[in-house]
C-alpha cells in the first residue's frame, strides 16, 4: 500500500495530501525524518550508516542513515521516527532518547526522481551496537570513525559492519547522493555534542 504523504510549499506551510509516488514525481516537498546514530568509546567516535537493500527502489545498496523515512499524513514526527528506527535497525527507543538537530531542506534532483525533503534531523547515542539487526529494508549497518567522514568527499575511508565485524572501504559514490552540506551538518553538530561529554 502506498504511503500518503503531507505536501508544502518552500515556506513549509501545508498544501495537501499525496500518494509517495506522485510527490516523487512532481517535486513536491514533504518532511522526511532523519536519525543519525553515534558511538563514543575509548576506541573513538563514530558515526553509523545503514546500507540500503539490494531490491530498494530507489539508490539500493548504497549507504545512509542510520535510521530514516517519510512522516505520513497525520503522523507526528517522533512517532514516525521511532517506527522507522525499529523497521529498519531493529531497535526500540524512546522519543526522549533522540536529540533534535532542527530541520535540513534537501533537494535530489534526478530524471526520474524528484525528491525535496524538509527533513527532520536527529542523533541517537548508541552504546550498545549488538542490539541492531537488518531488515528487508537494510542488509548491513556499519560504522566509520568520525575523524575519517571529512575525507569520505574525496578519498576512500574505512569502515566496520556492526552485524558482521567485517572490514571494508568506502567512497562518496558508495553513498545516497545527498549534498556535502548536508553530510558537512551532520559531522558539525556530532563533534558539538561530543565536545560536551
Amino acid at each position: 500500500m502506498e504511503e500518503w504523504l503531507m505536501t508544502f510549499n518552500e515556506n513549509e506551510e501545508p498544501l495537501q495530501p499525496k500518494g509517495r509516488s506522485l510527490v516523487h514525481r512532481d517535486g513536491d516537498w514533504h518532511e522526511t525524518f532523519h536519525c543519525w546514530f553515534y558511538e563514543v568509546s575509548e576506541k573513538g567516535t563514530f558515526l553509523y550508516f545503514q546500507k540500503r537493500a539490494e531490491d530498494k527502489a530507489d539508490f539500493p545498496k548504497l549507504f545512509d542513515i542510520t535510521a530514516a523515512g517519510h512522516i505520513e499524513v497525520g503522523e507526528k514526527v517522533m512517532d514516525a521516527g521511532v517506527r522507522e528506527i525499529e523497521e529498519e535497525v531493529g531497535l526500540s527507543i524512546d522519543h526522549d532518547q533522540m536529540e533534535t538537530l532542527g530541520t535540513y531542506k534537501e533537494e535530489l534532483l534526478f530524471e526520474d526522481l524528484k525528491d525535496r525533503e524538509i527533513c527532520r534531523v536527529f542523533l541517537y547515542r548508541i552504546d550498545q551496537s549488538g542490539s541492531l539487526q537488518v531488515s528487508s529494508e537494510v542488509s548491513d549497518i556499519i560504522r566509520v570513525r568520525l575523524v575519517d567522514v571529512p575525507f569520505l568527499k574525496n578519498d576512500p575511508v574505512k569502515y566496520q559492519s556492526v552485524i558482521t565485524g567485517e572490514e571494508g572501504d568506502m567512497t562518496f559514490q558508495d553513498v545516497v547522493p545527498h549534498s556535502w552540506g548536508y553530510i558537512q551538518f551532520i559531522i558539525q553538530h556530532v563533534m558539538e555534542k561530543v565536545e560536551k561529554l
